[in-house]
């Protein structure tokens, strides 16, 4: 499992996973970029907005590969432009990025606290450390299915035989990764179980 390529950061080109990449390269962390398109375009338009580009890398490298990013826009928070979005946030709308650093980019976060500091209002390291592990905790959360919606499946299953397998594999086997590369159960014990 360690040696296993799991998706690290997903990109709608080629070239700007490569940029990507090649702020992984200068750290010597080995990477995989993988293109994930539909199988079975209906349109038959070989259209490239269907694309993803998916950055890969073991999961062991997660925490050096987050840290060069970090270190690479550091550097970068000196050159931004006074019209930058952020700038016109909110501090509990900054202080939401702090809380939520998977759904927003390594600059923007980074930018979100010092912007704040800016404004005279400083998160410590120890701060920072919590949020994290409260969205991991968040994150970590397996999803449950309301009773009803359990018994609905079951009578699908009944009927429509292949469609109770598919149900059935999906809730045993999904998996998610969180933001630390970790992998796991998409739907909580009591849900796998059924």
């Amino acid at each position: 499992m360690n040696n296993e390529f799991l998706p690290f950061k997903t990109f709608p080109d080629r070239e700007t996973a490569e940029n990507f990449a090649d702020v992984l390269l200068q750290k010597n962390i080995a990477y995989q970029i993988e293109e994930d398109s539909l199988v079975f375009d209906p349109s038959y338009a070989n259209n490239p907005l269907n694309k993803d580009y998916f950055l890969k890398i073991r999961q062991r490298d997660f925490p050096a590969a987050n840290q060069a990013y970090e270190n690479y826009f550091a550097a970068l928070l000196d050159n931004v432009q006074e019209d930058y979005y952020l700038f016109s946030f909110s501090d509990e709308e900054l202080k939401d990025i702090l809380a939520k650093p998977d759904e927003w980019g390594p600059f923007d976060y980074l930018l979100a606290q010092k912007i704040l500091s800016q404004r005279g209002i400083t998160i410590t390291s120890e701060e920072r450390k919590i949020l994290k592990e409260r969205r991991y905790k968040e994150l970590a959360k397996p999803e449950n299915e309301e009773p009803s919606n359990i018994l609905g499946y079951y009578l699908v299953s009944f009927l429509f035989f292949p469609i109770g397998i598919i149900i059935g594999w999906t809730w045993s086997y999904s998996k998610r990764s969180l933001p630390d590369g970790e992998r796991i159960y998409a739907y909580s014990s009591e849900v796998r179980r059924h």
